[in-house]
């Protein structure tokens, strides 16, 4: 089924965040294999006339103690590769997306370093709940001031990804930033103020 126009594109954005999980996990879990176990050097019974079924090693799968037979070992790469251009394009989708949740303040700059201060930067902006919060430069007072805040984070613009917005909750963005993603949105703002100086203009004339 085509996709409409003005539509998100759900499939890319799923395919970007699946990439960006996967790159991130770790192949940590191993087992050990028949030949990593210990013992099984020697025969455990002859091979007739002892009525047993008969067994080649201790180390055995299907024997208690032996080794695991198609267990995850840590020589597996969950890494997987999105082009560039796919990444862009779900990064933009996303955002327009979550346009509803993203937040624009003039400025996220703190002169202290102090966790008191912070809450009360959040609360001037009326902040609860998940925050991200987005700067257009690092901030040390910032992020330090934010350390004892469990729900509330610091990211830098040019390092804003898929990975931040897979958590619900609100997206706080510098002014600067919230520009530079979202032109259009200060277009009418501008030509508004373009206006009057036109109409005076006709009116000297």
């Amino acid at each position: 089924m085509p996709k409409k126009a003005d539509s998100p594109n759900i499939s890319l954005i799923k395919q970007a965040v699946l990439t960006k999980q996967a790159n991130k996990r770790q192949a940590t879990s191993a087992t050990k294999t028949r030949g990593m176990v210990a013992g099984g050097g020697k025969k455990p019974w002859k091979q007739k006339g002892t009525g047993r079924a008969r067994a080649g090693s201790s180390t055995s799968p299907v024997w208690v103690g032996g080794g695991r037979a198609f267990g995850p070992n840590s020589d597996r790469n969950y890494k997987t590769r999105l082009p560039k251009r796919m990444q862009k394009a779900a990064f933009a989708e996303l955002l327009t997306l979550n346009k509803d949740r993203i937040k624009a303040v003039p400025s996220l700059a703190m002169k202290e370093m102090k966790t008191k201060s912070a809450l009360e930067l959040l609360k001037k902006h009326g902040l609860e709940g998940r925050i991200l919060l987005v700067t257009e430069a690092m901030q040390p007072e910032l992020i330090i001031a934010t350390n004892n805040l469990k729900n509330v984070s610091v990211v830098v613009a040019n390092e804003l990804s898929i990975a931040h917005f897979i958590d619900d909750g609100t997206v706080v963005m510098e002014q600067a930033v919230f520009d530079k993603y979202f032109p259009s949105s200060k277009a009418p703002a501008k030509k508004a103020a373009e206006q009057p100086v036109a109409e005076t203009a006709k009116e000297t004339k």
